[in-house]
């Protein structure tokens, strides 16, 4: 499989050398771009593993801005999504010269929202002088930003308490319904996102997207004619998070905060609501502390065995339904009363199926409680994630491959996974190196899927190599006798 105008692209004397100081041919990365775009030319799934080193991110980004079509690329972190807008595809497009406009969209936690900032800087109660001082320094930066990425205000610290209360969350967004609307920079990102010919978005974006397509409502991204996964191995460990419930205790301490503010804006004269909002983050708070100070993943069946904290749920439970009541009693004053209302009914649905106990179920060799699903096709699986200052109950799928299988059965588009080299445990009858829980994700997905991989031991393996030096040799995975999870029949890739 040679394409003679991506070879020169490559070459020693072609544009990417020309314009990028540096650079070197690598066959390795030659052969995933030509893989890569005939996946893209022929609306087909390809899986792209390979090591450090092999130039992934250009092997795509030239098939896919040279492709014509509209172009999602996902990333599992932040970091490489903000690499990818500002460095990696300018740098690229221009070496091509291509006139290709890109776009960056991130969750709308990552954009000030004039309305939630305008309420804080009025009535907020802060933590810290500090934290005053970084609203007023919020202020002024979303009266000269364009894009209204708090990305671009280093002057404020990522983790300053003001952040929360200048920003928006799916839950507490007012939507069409906000006073601000014309002034939200979440919009206007979505604006320029559709306008754009490559759109750049990190995992958590597409799987909501893909949660509120599946719910049958509207769309966050772009439809498109492919889809890049990078860093794909971190794609199912979201997807799961995202596919199932989840109602953290930092979700009902925000909604108490909001709910106080909207409260004195439009409720002064009914203090139980005020009372309810204080009694309600206790309750949130002293479920924390019914657990070990450290972090900790356990699983239903450990936190049945723990006295306190089933009575701080039961007490939570409790004071999150008297809340609900004096919200009700005072919803219709406010949009933003009624979206806190709104809030406080899906958390306390969330809570009750999450403490319900399945009428069917059976414990896993960890001791997890394992029920199954509305469709009892998938069976999800009940704990809690304890961080240091917070603790989320989640009720997650064991599988997300029907909901992602729809996905892509949906819409014929070009899908390239290609990721980092993971080494696991060999499965008998499975690649050796593609990780199990990404290859049945994709595997479910169409049938038949090609493979390819280029592949380098890792540094470990290299008999003393630093991992710097070059040990790499390009190959196609050759036979791996999965049964398809369509026809059934044993196939080749």
């Amino acid at each position: 499989m040679v394409c003679p105008q991506l070879e020169k692209i490559f070459a020693d004397d072609g544009p990417l050398a020309l314009s990028i100081p540096g650079y070197r041919v690598r066959p390795q990365q030659v052969e995933m771009a030509e893989r890569i775009a005939a996946a893209i030319s022929d609306n087909r799934v390809l899986v792209a593993e390979a090591g450090t080193g092999t130039g992934k991110t250009f092997a795509y980004l030239v098939p896919a801005l040279r492709s014509g079509g509209k172009v999602v690329v996902s990333t599992g972190t932040k970091t490489l999504q903000d690499q990818l807008f500002s460095r990696d595809l300018p740098m690229v497009r221009d070496a091509l010269g291509l006139p290709v406009i890109i776009a960056l969209l991130k969750g709308r936690a990552n954009y000030v929202c004039p309305y939630h900032l305008g309420r804080a800087a009025a009535d907020g109660r802060f933590q810290s002088p500090a934290e005053v001082g970084h609203i007023r320094t919020i202020a002024k930066f979303a009266k000269s930003t364009k894009s209204g990425d708090k990305a671009e205000l280093s002057a404020v610290p990522e983790d300053s308490g003001a952040w929360a209360q200048a920003t928006s969350t799916r839950d507490n967004c007012l939507g069409q319904e906000c006073p601000d609307v014309k002034a939200c920079f979440v919009l206007r990102a979505r604006r320029e996102a559709m306008a754009a010919d490559v759109v750049v978005v990190n995992h958590h974006l597409f799987f909501a997207d893909v949660m509120l397509k599946d719910d049958g409502m509207a769309e966050l991204l772009p439809a498109c004619n492919t889809v890049i996964f990078d860093e794909a191995h971190q794609v199912p460990d979201v997807a799961g998070l995202f596919f199932g419930e989840a109602v953290g205790s930092a979700q009902l301490v925000d909604l108490a905060r909001d709910t106080r503010l909207e409260a004195v804006a439009n409720a002064k004269d009914y203090a139980p609501l005020q009372d309810a909002t204080r009694q309600l983050e206790k309750a949130a708070k002293d479920l924390r502390l019914s657990l070990p100070r450290e972090g900790a993943r356990m699983s239903a069946a450990q936190l049945a065995e723990r006295k306190h904290f089933g009575e701080a749920l039961e007490v939570l439970q409790k004071d999150l339904a008297e809340f609900g009541r004096h919200l009700e009693s005072q919803a219709e004053r406010s949009e933003g009363l009624a979206n806190c209302l709104r809030r406080t009914q899906e958390l306390m649905l969330r809570l009750k199926h999450w403490q319900a106990s399945p009428a069917e179920a059976m414990s896993d060799v960890a001791g997890n409680v394992v029920e199954a699903g509305d469709d009892g096709e998938s069976p999800t699986v009940r704990w809690a994630d304890a961080s240091t200052y917070s603790v989320t109950l989640i009720q997650t799928p064991l599988s997300v491959a029907k909901i992602f299988k729809r996905q892509l059965d949906g819409h014929p588009r070009a899908w390239t996974p290609p990721s980092a080299l993971t080494w696991r445990k060999p499965v008998a009858g499975a690649a050796p190196s593609i990780t199990r829980a990404m290859r049945c994700f994709i595997v479910r997905s169409t049938c038949p899927i090609p493979i390819a991989r280029t592949t380098t031991k890792p540094w470990w393996r290299r008999h003393g190599r630093r991992s710097g030096q070059p040990a790499r040799r390009a190959r196609v995975l050759s036979s791996c006798a999965l049964p398809c999870a369509r026809c059934g029949a044993s196939t080749n890739y």
